[in-house]
């Protein structure tokens, strides 16, 4: 049986449980648009367990579809700094912040790591310095080898972009997450992100 990209399942439950908490009006337009199927299947599976991502991006494109590119980003902003709270990934967090401190490299740097706890057969998530800083810093986050078909509706690299995001507001820095290159045939996204 060939590789089949996966997503841990706490992080499924976790996006599902933050769907349920959307607004009233947001909340039945996105179930309105997932399959009961799909929500039987995240309940179902363990939170080490793996979840299809080719499922998952389905509860994702419809969130995406509700909250708009902006709303969706930010929903995932915050869905990101709540998962981090999670003991498998918070141990890595900790790591990080202990070898590097508080600061933007550090967060971009775990979330190397963290991807390959969180990410089954998605291909992987570099970490390119630009300008290494804790003030005016740059660098790219280049994802490579993700399944191209799970790239073309522009919903999962928005999520990262969005998780991205959290990075910089975690330790108070303003900044931008740009989306500089997609190739799509490649499965391959670079991130611009830079800080003040």
């Amino acid at each position: 049986m060939p590789p089949q990209p996966a997503i841990r399942g706490f992080m499924s439950r976790t996006i599902l449980d933050a769907a349920r908490n959307l607004p009233a009006d947001k909340q039945r337009r996105v179930f309105e648009l997932t399959p009961e199927e799909l929500i039987s299947l995240i309940e179902s599976t363990p939170r080490l367990g793996w979840v299809p991502l080719e499922q998952n991006i389905k509860l994702s494109d419809a969130l995406h579809q509700v909250l708009g590119t902006s709303g969706f980003r930010q929903f995932f902003a915050t869905l990101a700094d709540r998962m981090m709270s999670y003991p498998l990934l918070q141990s890595f967090f900790d790591g990080a912040v202990r070898l590097f401190g508080l600061t933007p490299q550090a967060m971009l740097k775990w979330s190397t790591y963290a991807w390959e706890q969180s990410f089954r057969d998605c291909g992987r998530l570099l970490y390119v310095p630009l300008r290494e800083s804790v003030n005016h810093g740059r660098v790219e986050m280049v994802l490579e080898g993700f399944p191209p078909s799970l790239l073309s509706t522009g919903t999962f690299r928005e999520s990262l972009a969005g998780t991205f995001d959290m990075y910089l507001q975690r330790v108070s820095k303003k900044g931008q997450v740009k989306i500089r290159e997609v190739d799509i045939a490649k499965g391959r996204v670079v991130y611009d992100v830079s800080w003040e």
